[in-house]
């Protein structure tokens, strides 16, 4: 056997380097698979035809005016306000009113005992209109008044009269928390409206700089309720950071005989006593750091004090033109000092040398604290030894907390020493917040409420959708290269079309300041007159970001625009918006056409009348007799309000009346929509004109850029499905001119691994802007079969063929249809990953370069791969790979023909399978996986680091559709298939592979080959193994063999070693007559080097773009209040973890965080 060995690699050593000598040329020719694209394109799909009708018509072109578009916005943006400021400005003034009727007993529902609730499309959860209840904390006093239930009245009246409103609630200073709607709460005596920062940041609207200074010396160890002392720190200086809001920083020193800064040497900004914003994510981050102390040495006041007083010194007061009004430092200790030296002269020095603009408010804890630390406490607090010439000294307080149980309580209340009573009119804003409920950001209008002596009774607010706010933004479509953004005063982006979508956010933001995601010099003139609430225009060169299909696999690319930027700000708040608009952008609308009846079925079969027939298309329920089409969340006027507002049989009859102009009576859609609607129904004829293609492919689509879904056969969507947001659609957008092919996706309904081929309609002329994208879907063996029928070297056994597409990514492959494994590796799978020595050679060469861009909602840097080549390809053969490459004209793909003789591999790249990218620390390797690193960040800042080397700006990731489930199993029962296929009279297997939803089954449950391979559904021969079912699951199991199966099995290795010797004999002979072959035909040469390129074991996939239709997941309602409305947003439960790295290194990555792939990056389950 090694003679045998050794006699293959010599023999392929030789063909190397001598037989393949004079077989360079090209071998392949990419027309001829461009002629299969047109094919599938024009017959299949009617692209030709479409592209001809929409030439025909008429359009009127408008300049996108920037200037009046940002005034009509801004205007819009305000009005929005007015409603929800008026029912606050009516909450407050009943609150108000009542104080002195307030009584000690309620007929109100404790939350935690509410009862009634039901599931409230509007909130997103199960509620009770129909009252309200009410919390009650364990902190509150022993004499309590309860608000009335006229509050209760006007807060019913201002839902009914706000669309927009979500939870209303009143928090009062007895810590009494009122809410609006009633609300299933687990925990009623845990929570404390005082302690959240809705409370504080409306009580006492000032930016506060805070270091929060804990005693860890060993006494703390001592038990106050068999609870040690130091538990009860942690817990009162976890409460103190859940106060402060994002405006606010702080930092928390741990002391005993030294000090210790918490954080420091994870973080180097920590390190280098800088205070951290008091985000979300550098909250949890310190959290963690508090729970970790522990207790031992002396008590030294002074070194405690030198390292807060390190913070200040370090961290400017006045940041960005912000002055800070308060900076305190709030020391808590149980003992008097046993260590250091004098701490009112090192306060006095420390203080002074900063204009004494520090507060210290000082904690004794415990009954036993020595009288000498008392009065210590107390002068560090009135800063006895400081010299008011130095500027006035900030008087502070001691407290002697007797009973530890009260320390918490009494720490979180530090900001009535800045409370000013009966001076806050105005409606503040809060920093938009992640709701677990599944609203997405939401931000709070509050108001504070006093008493008739003008102390603080209280604050009422209540919450609003940052989807609804800023609609306009979020759906501005204006020409085909213009956009907008808004920001608030301090520079944080609300909404930029670089960010996600407000209500698809999963977790607490990461602030991102504009000036991140606007980079140009020329544009920090316009931000800082956004920041300064004033309005105007400019005009420079700025970049835009353009999508190339999910960015974790394909990134993004980026253009130079010449732009004009008007600004304005939002009357009623601290916002300001930008529209950005290209020069000589244009809308373009096509002229009024005339409505026809059957040019609309909505999409909403479940509510549809029974005027159509039914059928079962792949285990949807569906209809063949026409198309259906959705109006997404982009084609009505008010977004929000469609998105939140549960469709039904009167309103979709509207919607009919009004497309099919049996009435004049606009529903909410935008003018555009029903010649949209119109005009696409071209492709319905089209479709239904060829039943035949139905039989070759899945699904056929058109969406428009203004938001019109139209689908065939008919099927209904989920809610918030929005097609110009999904891969299919931005592939095609940046491939503008090109037929597009995606790489293998699962539909998850039962027609295989299909493939889509995309491409844009346009309008006439020379401008060629996109009015729609169309698609289709078809099956891997159907293009296979084309493949090797139209290149007869991919079939003779001396090359092998396959397809990538223009970020590496293999789109067809041998193994893809002639598999070996029951789950084959198929979706998202790279060529570093199957043709390692390919893959390798065009690194090396250039032809495949690392493109990477910056993902800031996760503080990474994504990488990705991009293909180029000369338009006539490359010819490799003379590399140790053996292959050439040639691009097929103006679409994305690529083929590669290799030799197949195969040598042991030189490369390994990517190694692993299945590990989504932004989960894969990238390796030092050229030919990597794909993989992020970690960006720049600094934390405590809140902001990017961007270096000259920095990548672009990563677009925002695909939507995920969080729709409840769409049922169908009983509907489809008995319906029969919308095309007849009649797998089972194809008797070849060109013939097989060419219709879709069947599969050629060649091989039994235990992958033996059957003697008389047959054609029949998927359904039952699944990749073509006899038994192997297909289910929507995605999870498809193979009946378990017969024992007398597993016996034939151990026989047959007996037979093994003797078949063996009789291979082996024949293989001498077989490279012998290769050898004689290759001497005597003048044509390439065969020798493969790649690395083996089986199937290695997966880990969970994730698709980069599933059109394919899944029955969703039913949403799972939280019922915990203090994960929903902002008086308990950030009372989170332990699970929510921010997606983001939690570490800044100066000279390493961070490890990717721990989570469930699966709800960050599903597979998309629709087109």
């Amino acid at each position: 056997m090694m003679f045998i060995q050794w006699f293959v690699e010599v023999v392929a050593i030789w063909l190397m380097s001598e037989g393949c000598a004079r077989c360079y040329g090209q071998v392949i020719d990419p027309s001829l698979f461009r002629n299969v694209l047109d094919d599938v394109a024009n017959n299949a799909l009617g692209v030709n035809e479409i592209q001809n009708y929409f030439n025909s018509l008429t359009y009127t072109d408008t300049p996108v005016d920037g200037p009046s578009l940002a005034t009509e916005i801004s205007s819009s943006l305000s009005s929005k306000f007015n409603g929800p400021i008026q029912a606050l400005g009516k909450l407050k003034s009943a609150v108000e009113r009542d104080i002195s009727s307030f009584q000690s007993v309620t007929g109100l529902d404790e939350c935690c005992q509410a009862t009634g609730n039901v599931y409230n499309e509007r909130f997103r959860s199960t509620v009770n209109t129909n009252d309200a209840c009410i919390t009650i904390s364990e902190n509150s006093p022993s004499t309590i008044r309860y608000p009335t239930q006229s509050i209760v009245e006007v807060m019913k009246e201002n839902y009914r009269d706000n669309p927009e409103l979500k939870w209303q609630y009143l928090g009062t200073e007895d810590g009494i928390l009122l809410n609006y709607p009633s609300f299933k709460f687990s925990a009623c005596r845990d929570y404390d409206p005082r302690f959240r920062p809705f409370y504080v940041s409306s009580a006492t609207p000032v930016q506060k700089d805070v270091v929060v200074v804990i005693d860890k010396s060993g006494s703390m160890s001592a038990l106050h309720n068999n609870q040690p002392l130091i538990q009860i720190a942690k817990q009162a200086a976890i409460t103190v950071l859940q106060t402060l809001n994002p405006n606010d920083r702080f930092s928390v020193v741990a002391f005993s005989s030294g000090s210790e800064v918490l954080g420091a040497g994870i973080r180097d900004c920590i390190s280098s006593y800088e205070l951290s914003e008091a985000t979300p994510l550098n909250i949890k981050f310190i959290e963690e750091r508090i729970n970790k102390v522990s207790v031992s040495g002396m008590t030294n006041y002074e070194s405690a004090l030198d390292t807060a007083f390190k913070f200040f010194e370090s961290s400017a007061k006045n940041i960005s033109g912000e002055f800070r009004a308060e900076r305190v430092i709030m020391f808590l200790t149980d003992g008097e000092k046993t260590a250091g030296g004098d701490p009112l002269s090192l306060i006095a020095n420390r203080n002074g040398n900063i204009g004494n603009e520090v507060v210290i408010l000082t904690y004794g804890l415990g009954a036993s604290l020595p009288e000498a630390a008392q009065t210590m406490l107390a002068q560090m607090a009135n800063q006895a030894k400081s010299n008011s010439s130095k500027g006035e000294i900030q008087r502070g307080i001691f407290e002697h907390i007797e009973d530890p149980s009260k320390l918490r309580s009494s720490m979180a209340s530090y900001y009535n020493k800045f409370s000013k009573d009966n001076t806050q009119q105005e409606a503040t804003f809060t920093v938009p917040y992640y709701d677990l409920f599944g609203l997405g950001l939401l931000t709070s209008l509050c108001l504070p409420v006093y008493k008739p002596d003008t102390s603080l009774f209280g604050v009422v607010c209540s919450d609003l959708t940052m989807s609804n706010l800023v609609s306009d933004i979020t759906y501005f479509r204006q020409g085909e290269n213009s956009y907008s953004f808004i920001i608030d005063g301090r520079g944080r982006t609300l909404m930029h079309p670089l960010l996600p979508l407000p209500s698809q956010a999963s977790d607490d933001p990461i602030y991102v300041d504009i000036q991140h995601l606007e980079r140009q010099s020329a544009a920090m003139e316009v931000i800082m007159s956004m920041k300064s609430g004033i309005s105007g225009s400019k005009k420079f060169v700025s970049t835009r970001t353009i999508s190339r299909g999910d960015i974790y696999y394909e990134g993004i690319e980026t253009r130079a625009v010449e732009s004009t930027y008007s600004w304005t700000p939002v009357p009623k708040s601290n916002f300001s918006l930008c529209i950005v608009v290209a020069s000589g952008d244009v809308q373009s609308t096509i002229d009024a056409l005339q409505p026809k009846t059957d040019t609309f079925f909505y999409h909403r079969m479940d509510l549809a009348d029974s005027l159509h027939s039914s059928c079962n298309h792949f285990n949807r329920y569906a209809t063949s007799d026409k198309s259906a089409v959705m109006i997404t969340a982009g084609g009505f006027i008010n977004p929000s309000l469609y998105l939140e507002t549960e469709e039904t049989d009167h309103e979709t009859e509207k919607y009919t009346n009004f497309i099919t102009g049996k009435t004049g009576q606009n529903p909410g859609f935008k003018p555009s929509i029903i010649n949209s609607v119109t005009a696409s129904y071209k492709a319905e004829e089209i479709w239904r004109n060829n039943p035949e293609a139905g039989k070759m492919v899945i699904w056929r689509y058109i969406g428009t850029t203004d938001g019109v879904m139209r689908m065939y056969p008919a099927v209904q969507l989920p809610k918030n499905y929005d097609h110009t947001r999904r891969p299919w659609y931005e592939r095609s957008i940046a491939n503008k001119g090109k037929l597009v092919l995606s790489a293998p996706y699962e539909d998850q309904w039962g027609s295989g691994f299909l493939i889509t081929l995309s491409t844009a309609i346009t309008e006439p002329g020379s401008s060629k802007r996109t009015f729609a994208i169309t698609g289709t879907d078809f099956t891997i063996t159907y293009l296979y079969n084309t493949l090797i029928t139209k290149y007869e070297k991919c079939d003779s056994g001396e090359y092998e063929c396959f397809l990538i597409d223009d970020s590496g990514f293999v789109i067809l492959h041998r193994d893809f249809v002639e598999t070996t494994t029951k789950r084959p590796n198929l979706e998202n799978v790279h060529l570093t990953f199957k043709e390692p020595a390919i893959a390798d050679d065009l690194v090396n060469n250039n032809i495949m370069a690392k493109a990477h861009c910056i993902d800031f909602e996760n503080i990474k840097e994504q990488y990705s791969y991009r293909v180029t080549t000369a338009s006539s390809g490359r010819d490799r053969f003379s590399s140790y790979a053996k292959y050439e490459i040639r691009p097929v004209q103006d679409t994305n793909v690529f083929i590669i023909i290799q030799q197949k003789l195969y040598i042991p591999g030189k490369t390994i790249c990517c190694q692993t399978y299945g590990i989504s990218p932004n989960a894969r620390a990238c390796r030092t390797s050229r030919c990597d996986c794909l993989c992020y690193k970690t960006a720049n960040f600094n934390f405590c800042r809140n902001e990017y680091v961007l270096l000259n080397d920095a990548g672009p700006t990563c677009s925002p990731r695909t939507p995920t559709l969080e729709t409840k489930s769409i049922s169908e199993v009983d509907k489809i029962k008995g319906l029969s298939r919308c095309f007849v296929t009649n797998c089972g009279q194809q008797t070849t297997k060109s013939g097989c592979h060419g219709i879709s939803g069947c599969s050629w089954c060649s091989k039994d449950r235990n992958l033996r080959s059957l003697p008389s391979p047959y054609c029949t559904r998927q359904e039952s021969c699944y990749f073509g193994i006899e038994s192997l079912s297909q289910c929507p699951s995605g999870i498809c199991e193979a009946t378990t063999p017969s024992p007398d199966e597993e016996e034939s099995d151990n026989k047959s290795n007996i037979i093994g070693a003797v078949v063996g010797c009789v291979v082996a004999v024949a293989v001498i002979v077989g490279v012998g007559v290769f050898i004689y072959k290759k001497r005597h035909t003048p044509h390439s040469c065969s020798s493969r080097t790649a690395a083996n390129t089986s199937n290695m074991p997966t880990n969970t996939t994730f698709s980069r773009d599933n059109p394919a239709f899944d029955t969703q997941p039913s949403v799972t309602y939280n019922n915990q209040l203090n994960a929903g409305n902002g008086a308990f947003y950030d009372n989170r439960p332990p699970q929510v973890q921010p997606s983001a790295p939690n570490q800044q290194m100066s000279s390493q990555h961070v490890a990717p965080p721990t989570y469930d792939e699966s709800q960050k990056h599903p597979p998309y389950m629709y087109p």
